[in-house]
């Protein structure tokens, strides 16, 4: 079984992007991410966002080089870019939903860095992708 690895960023589109454009962009991403076995979501608040993606590593790695490569977005920094035991998004071949300005902000101010526990030797999860995951699982009980 391939390792999984997982990358979140936080970016500022260039230009205002409307619907439309959001969706196309949606589109690309999760045709893409369906056929490298990719999984995610994005947050959108504004020009800002916050996406997060994991799969086999070097579709990984991929994905994240047409990112980094992309002109429409600027200031992109990275929380967090390493190994994961498993899937936190398995259900989502890109997610999205929308986010305050504050919740955004709180997400991009949590912990991310990667620790291993001191108590049992088992993969420990950032609190910002603790925080990133029950953001999502609450945006969907809200659909």
């Amino acid at each position: 079984m391939p390792l999984l690895h997982s990358i979140v960023y936080t970016s500022t589109a260039v230009c205002p992007m409307n619907s439309g454009e959001l969706d196309a962009l949606l589109l690309d991403a999760r045709n893409f991410n369906r056929q490298n076995e990719i999984t995610g979501v994005l947050l959108q608040s504004g020009n800002n966002f916050m996406q997060c993606f994991e799969g086999p590593e070097e579709a990984v790695q991929r994905v994240y080089q047409r990112i980094l490569g992309s002109r429409k977005h600027t200031d992109v920094f990275e929380f967090m870019n390493h190994s994961v035991p498993q899937r936190t998004f398995s259900d989502w071949a890109m997610g999205s939903a929308m986010a305050t300005p504050s919740e955004l902000l709180a997400l991009s101010t949590a912990h991310w860095s990667e620790q291993s526990s001191q108590l049992n030797f088992s993969p420990f999860t950032p609190p910002g992708l603790a925080m990133l995951q029950v953001f999502w699982s609450m945006r969907q009980r809200n659909l």
